[in-house]
C-alpha cells in the first residue's frame, strides 16, 4: 500500500505514515477536521526534511504567516536584551531553524500546482523572479498529479474535509 500524500510504501493498516507522518483512515478525516492554523505551523516543522508529496495553500501560508510573526518577535527581543541593530541571536537561530521547513514546505506546495520543486529556484531572478514564484505559490490545488493525490481530497471516501 501506498501513502497517498508522499506515495511511499506503506504497512497495511498503518494509521500514520512513517515517511512523512501524514494520519492515514479514519484518524486522516479526524487530523483535517482539528488543524488548527498553528497546526499546519507545526506540521511544517514534524516534516521539516520532507520535499515530496503535497502541501495546501493554507498549510503554506500559515507557515509563512507563524513564521513571519515569530521572526519579528525573536527581533523584537534581540533589539531588547542587546539594543543591537544587526541580526541577533535569537533572530539568527530561529532563522536557521526554520529553513529547511521553510524550504521544504515551498518545495511541497509547487508540487500541488503541478510544477516540480526546482522551479523555487525562479526566485533568485531579481524582482520577476520573486513575483513568478508568487503567483504559483497562490494557484489552487491540482488534481492528482505525479506528486501524489489533491491534499483536499486526500481523505477516505465518506470523510469531511474542510477546504
Amino acid at each position: 500500500m501506498d501513502c497517498p500524500y508522499c506515495r511511499e510504501e506503506i504497512q497495511d493498516g498503518a494509521t500514520k505514515c512513517k515517511h512523512c507522518g501524514s494520519m492515514l483512515g479514519d484518524t486522516a478525516a479526524a487530523n483535517v477536521e482539528t488543524t488548527s492554523a498553528f497546526g499546519y505551523f507545526t506540521k511544517c516543522f514534524q516534516l521539516y526534511c520532507v520535499f515530496q508529496g503535497r502541501a495546501r495553500r493554507r498549510e503554506y501560508w500559515f507557515f509563512i504567516l507563524f513564521t513571519t510573526l515569530f521572526s519579528f518577535g525573536f527581533g523584537m527581543l534581540d533589539a531588547i536584551l542587546f539594543d543591537a541593530t544587526d541580526v541577533g541571536v535569537f533572530s539568527l537561530i530561529f532563522n536557521l531553524v526554520a529553513l529547511l521547513p521553510s524550504i521544504g514546505v515551498t518545495v511541497r506546495r509547487l508540487h500541488d500546482t503541478g510544477r516540480s520543486g526546482w522551479w523555487a529556484w525562479i526566485a533568485l531572478i531579481p524582482l520577476v523572479g520573486s513575483i513568478i514564484l508568487l503567483v504559483f505559490l497562490v494557484q489552487d490545488s491540482h488534481q492528482d498529479n505525479d506528486y501524489g493525490r489533491n491534499p483536499k481530497l486526500a481523505a477516505p471516501a465518506g470523510a469531511t474535509t474542510i477546504a
